[in-house]
């Protein structure tokens, strides 16, 4: 399984809800959808290489409209190429749907098309982050360097990006992740624009807020062990056994603190998490010894190491919780 489709399981799992549906649907209708209009009439098919991703599709649509019908066959051009499925609703559902979505719309007395978000949509965070998800979905792909089998292929470096059809949609996803203090570059490649991201940082941040908070940490200790293994001779140089067991710990610690504070927030943790991960985020490099001359605290060592070791599990298990 690839990386991309490993990520986009666990956010299909986390979107299963019927929250912000017809702002997913409108996502993937932009990023992989196309208008076909026959006889005067319009309709649309999206395209995908994931049938996962086409049969979550199916069940918004059902949700949101009741009474639509809709297909999905397997597509194989020629056996180089991959197979993809494409999905289509019947009769006058296309235009309900294009409509309802923003797509579709009537101006001085003629049909007309938007190919951007409907910025109804867009008028909470909440929603923002529904169609992001709604256009990682369906036009998203991201890898990262590993010879782990859990994050897929091995591959040589950082690449996360979206694939959009015209230059405005694309403007309107980087605006919408500049919400979130992500901030990725564009591309023109073949007649099409791509947002993308290279740092290992930005995409961490983008697959949090997009619901794939235990790829994340995979990624997370994926990075501490390369780098250990890359430092190996400089850090034993430094180093003993013990401070090198001490500076992964804290890594982990941090990197797990981010994943909480970029998702439910360390505000919404209990207030002796709350004072720990705050303590570590100003510390990074203190032992549990400094930091607790830093709290002024009367709890032990082991107390503290605890209180990480919550926060730690709290991040892995993010995931089961939020589909809870």
């Amino acid at each position: 399984m690839s990386f991309s489709k490993i990520v986009k399981e666990e956010i299909l799992k986390k979107n299963n809800s019927s929250a912000n549906a017809k702002t997913i649907i409108q996502g993937i209708l932009l990023s992989s959808g196309s208008l076909v209009i026959s006889g005067g009439k319009f309709s649309f098919v999206v395209s995908n290489e994931n049938d996962n991703v086409m049969l979550f599709l199916k069940d918004k649509l059902i949700d949101c409209y009741n009474g639509v019908k809709v297909n999905i066959i397997k597509v194989v051009k020629s056996f180089k190429q991959k197979e993809r499925y494409e999905l289509s609703v019947e009769g006058d559902f296309n235009e309900l749907i294009l409509k309802d979505l923003g797509i579709l719309f009537l101006e001085d007395g003629h049909m007309s098309i938007s190919d951007v978000a409907d910025k109804a949509y867009m008028k909470t965070k909440e929603n923002m982050l529904a169609f992001l998800v709604g256009i990682f979905l369906g036009s998203g792909t991201v890898s990262v360097p590993s010879d782990s089998e859990t994050l897929g292929k091995r591959t040589y470096g950082y690449h996360f990006e979206v694939v959009m059809s015209s230059e405005a949609q694309a403007e309107i996803v980087s605006e919408i992740f500049s919400n979130f203090d992500i901030f990725p570059k564009k591309v023109e490649r073949n007649e099409q624009f791509a947002i993308y991201l290279k740092s290992s940082d930005a995409i961490c941040d983008a697959l949090s807020i997009l619901g794939s908070s235990k790829v994340v940490l995979d990624i997370l200790n994926n990075i501490v062990s390369r780098d250990l293994s890359n430092n190996t001779n400089r850090q034993m140089n430094c180093y003993s056994a013990n401070a090198d067991k001490a500076a992964i710990a804290a890594v982990r610690q941090i990197k797990a603190i981010e994943v909480l504070q970029n998702t439910v927030g360390l505000e919404n943790l209990p207030d002796t998490l709350s004072e720990a991960a705050l303590a570590r985020l100003s510390n990074p490099e203190s032992s549990l010894s400094d930091l607790l001359k830093v709290l002024d605290s009367k709890i032990s060592k082991g107390a503290l190491a605890q209180r990480f070791n919550k926060i730690i599990e709290l991040a892995e298990n993010l995931g089961e919780e939020d589909e809870k």
